[in-house]
């Protein structure tokens, strides 16, 4: 049993070891806060239709792993920051990771995935180092624009058809083997552009690169989304109708110089700005020339990153 002298030590020694947990508690806290408050960047997600999803990220040095976890309509799932629990209420919907790097990305995929028009997102990614712990940076939450959503098959597969008699298994076959030199066809495209994409972002290693460009136009009115959107849209398919804009505009919105306008990747973004150099008066431009001003999106949008 211990003596009176002894308890006062015993007591200051029980207190001192309850500070220094309180402190390394409140780092790991600080530290995890830390993580979710910055967004990532540099992810590539790609939506198919009826079903599949095709994720891509450049490797870095250093990276040993490349994770994902997307989720679909959980909007008040898991959302206060200030709660201890902030993961536990919610699951994702898809949950993809790999370690294997192919021509300098780590690129997860799935078939199955469903994700429609105006589904609520958000997603984590995590990207794991071969030193250290993995690291999770949470995207904003946004809408899924219809424009987003690419009418095919993931790159790699080809749609499956069922018939039946002689005449119907030629046709099958011969639509198998057309959808095959497509699917190989556009693997070989979204390849070269992944190519590009590095080759530009090694360019402007020191700059944060965006997707969005300004048009100098002005509307009659003040327009809603839907509107400014479809107003966007008519102005940009007669000044430049040769692009595929059902597919390449993103969103819009005000800017108090023009409208800002986002397109699908950065190859679309690039393949615009090429395209918009014969046009008189220069009417796009990058906004990436304007980034000491402050515009913002009421909805924020996904990879970028």
């Amino acid at each position: 049993m211990l003596n009176r002298k002894q308890q006062p030590l015993t007591l200051l020694g029980l207190l001192v070891l309850l500070v220094l947990a309180s402190c390394f508690l409140e780092q790991a806290s600080a530290g995890r806060h830390r993580s979710r408050k910055s967004r990532p960047k540099g992810v590539n997600i790609e939506i198919y239709h009826p079903k599949g999803v095709l994720i891509w990220y450049p490797y870095r040095a250093d990276m040993e792993m490349f994770g994902i976890e997307i989720f679909i309509n959980q909007a008040n799932q898991g959302r206060d920051s200030s709660s201890s629990s902030e993961e536990t209420t919610a699951t994702c919907n898809i949950c993809l990771n790999t370690t294997d790097v192919t021509y300098g990305k780590f690129i997860l995929r799935s078939d199955d995935a469903i994700i429609r028009s105006r589904d609520h997102v958000f997603y984590n990614a995590i990207v794991k180092k071969t030193s250290g712990p993995a690291y999770i940076s949470r995207s904003n939450e946004f809408y899924v624009s219809e424009s987003r959503i690419l009418v095919a098959d993931v790159p790699g597969t080809a749609s499956q058809s069922r018939t039946e008699g002689s005449a119907a298994v030629v046709d099958s076959n011969s639509a198998a083997l057309l959808n095959t030199a497509q699917s190989a066809l556009q693997q070989e495209v979204a390849l070269l552009e992944g190519i590009l994409i590095e080759l530009n972002q090694q360019c402007h290693a020191t700059q944060n690169q965006t997707r969005q460009l300004l048009l100098h136009a002005q509307t009659p009115t003040r327009l809603d989304a839907k509107a400014l959107y479809l107003f966007v849209e008519l102005q940009l398919a007669a000044k430049l109708p040769e692009f595929d804009w059902n597919r390449a505009l993103v969103d819009a919105y005000y800017a108090p110089n023009g409208i800002v306008f986002e397109t699908a990747t950065i190859v679309d973004k690039l393949k615009i700005l090429k395209l918009a150099k014969k046009l008189p008066e220069r009417p796009i431009e990058d906004m990436d020339a304007f980034q000491t001003e402050d515009i913002s999106n009421d909805i924020d949008s996904w990879l970028a990153l």
